[in-house]
C-alpha cells in the first residue's frame, strides 16, 4: 500500500481524524485565522512530526510532518515529494491547511529568503555578528587582504568568507557596504 493509500483511509476513519486533532491546539497568529498548532512530537527541525501504524501495509508503520499529513487530510488533496509548503503564518508548528501554500524547492528558498526571518544575527547557528561581517567586508575591499588573511582572523570556513565577501550571504550587508563605496 502506498502512502496515497494510507492517507485515504487516514482520511475516511472519523475517529482518527478527532485523534489527530487532539494534537492541535488553536492560537493567535499573524494571519486572520487562528494557527493551529501541533502538540506532539517534534523533528530535529522543529516541525511537527508523528509515526503512524495504522493502515500501513505492513504494519510497522511511516513516519509523516504534521502540517503536510494535515494538509492532505483536512484538503483532500495528495502533496507530492517533491512539493513544498510554504507557511504564510511563518510559523513551523502550525498544521492549519488555510495557511499554507504549495510551492518547489526554490519558491520555499525565495519565502525564507523574503521573510528575513533566518538572515544574519538572527540565525542561530551564525558565528559572525554584523560587526564580524563588516570587519571582514572592509579588510577584503578597503585594506585589499587575501581570502586567507580574513581566514587566520576569524573561526569560519572559506566558503564562509568567500559567501560574504561575493554577497551571497549577509546579502543586506554587503549591499549597504558597496552602497558606501560608491558614495
Amino acid at each position: 500500500m502506498s502512502a496515497r493509500r494510507q492517507i485515504d483511509r487516514l482520511r475516511s476513519d472519523a475517529i482518527w481524524v478527532e485523534t489527530f486533532r487532539r494534537k492541535i491546539k488553536m492560537n493567535p497568529g499573524p494571519l486572520d485565522t487562528y494557527c493551529w498548532e501541533w502538540q506532539g512530537g517534534l523533528d530535529k527541525s522543529g516541525y511537527g512530526r508523528l509515526h503512524i501504524k495504522r493502515y500501513h501495509e505492513t504494519g510497522k508503520g511511516r513516519n509523516f510532518i504534521a502540517h503536510r499529513l494535515s494538509y492532505m487530510i483536512f484538503t483532500g488533496a495528495f502533496i507530492e515529494p517533491e512539493e513544498y509548503i510554504l507557511h504564510q503564518c511563518h510559523n513551523r508548528l502550525c498544521c492549519n491547511p488555510d495557511h499554507f501554500k504549495l510551492g518547489d524547492h526554490q519558491d520555499n528558498m525565495d519565502d525564507l529568503h523574503d521573510s528575513g526571518r533566518v538572515a544574519g544575527e538572527r540565525n542561530s547557528n551564525s558565528k559572525l555578528s554584523e560587526d564580524h561581517v563588516w570587519d571582514i567586508l572592509a579588510l577584503y575591499y578597503d585594506k585589499e587582504w587575501t581570502v586567507s588573511n580574513i581566514l587566520e582572523e576569524y573561526d569560519v570556513s572559506r566558503g564562509t568568507i568567500t559567501d560574504i565577501v561575493y554577497g551571497r550571504t549577509w546579502g543586506y550587508l554587503y549591499d549597504e557596504f558597496m552602497e558606501l563605496g560608491d558614495e
